[in-house]
């Protein structure tokens, strides 16, 4: 039986910092020069002294997400506190114990699977439980994926990119009309600077009858590069050509654990970050004329949907 190595993992730590020409003294002194800028930044939180050791391994993430890259560090950090004031129902983490014991947190599948790939990378998987769109919640996917990024972000990140992995035989129309054009845009556009992230590709597993509708709809909001790395599987065996059985889990043809053992020590790692998360919850962007004007803009309950597009 599989069980997640406890993060991060040395080995894949020591080799990411190897292919991305890494030192610990290089990163001591560009996590300094990145926090001596937070601090010229009147519209960044402050952070007390008794978190000084905290900010600076969060800081240290950043560069691990961006190959030591200074400059993309920072828009990085910015754009993570800017995503906590637009986006605060994406960052709620009132009452985790009961949440992850919910109907709702149970509908959703969303989870790092345990094991790297022969090349360092993560592999991010999801579905939904059964077709019944009741339970369904938009927001919850991108709630769940900031949950497991963050406890990366917080224990260390030990993977240069990631496969994601998305089994889209439950997913109906219902589903994809519930999704809002416009906060799907810019929780994108957001989400791809505050979480710079390499996207290995995203494999779309049993794609339904309705994938080009959706296909279409998506096509304006991601770029050429993301769309060219997106590919469709009707069987398992060709997933095995981009992702390693040892890697994947039985219900895949692999040899990883289950998914609902894989499920439940994610819940277990969000439980025993509860506290941490809490803890960090006010910390946000001050409230700017830019942000504000974002807020108005994109309000989370905008009717504009894709039911508009793909239903009537």
């Amino acid at each position: 039986m599989a069980h997640y190595h406890v993060l991060p993992n040395e080995h894949e730590e020591n080799r990411l910092f190897v292919e991305y020409n890494m030192t610990n003294a290089q990163v001591k002194e560009d996590v300094a020069a990145i926090k001596e800028w937070m601090l010229t930044c009147s519209n960044l939180p402050k952070f007390p002294e008794s978190k000084n050791d905290e900010i600076n391994f969060w800081i240290e993430g950043f560069l691990r997400l961006t190959k030591c890259n200074i400059e993309k560090s920072k828009i990085a950090i910015e754009s993570h506190f800017r995503m906590k004031t637009i986006f605060p129902q994406v960052f709620d983490v009132n009452d985790l114990p009961s949440y992850v014991e919910s109907d709702i947190f149970d509908y959703l599948t969303m989870v790092m699977l345990p094991k790297h790939t022969p090349d360092g990378l993560k592999v991010m998987y999801c579905n939904f439980n059964d077709r019944n769109t009741h339970l369904f919640r938009p927001v919850e996917i991108y709630r769940r994926m900031r949950l497991m990024l963050d406890i990366y972000q917080k224990k260390g990140i030990d993977f240069t990119g990631i496969h994601v992995v998305i089994d889209t035989k439950n997913i109906t129309l219902s589903h994809i009309s519930q999704f809002d054009l416009f906060q799907l845009k810019n929780l994108i556009k957001h989400a791809q600077k505050a979480y710079p992230l390499r996207l290995k590709h995203t494999h779309i597993m049993f794609p339904p009858s309705f994938i080009d509708i959706a296909k279409n709809v998506l096509k304006p909001f991601v770029s050429k590069k993301m769309f060219s790395r997106l590919s469709f599987h009707k069987n398992l065996e060709t997933l095995w050509e981009h992702i390693p059985r040892d890697v994947l889990p039985v219900e895949y043809g692999g040899y990883c654990g289950n998914l609902d053992m894989i499920k439940e020590e994610w819940k277990t790692l969000i439980l025993k970050n509860s506290d941490w998360f809490l803890s960090n919850e006010s910390y946000k962007l001050e409230d700017s004329k830019q942000t504000k004007k974002l807020q108005k803009t994109v309000p989370v309950q905008e009717t504009f949907s894709f039911k508009t597009l793909v239903l009537d």
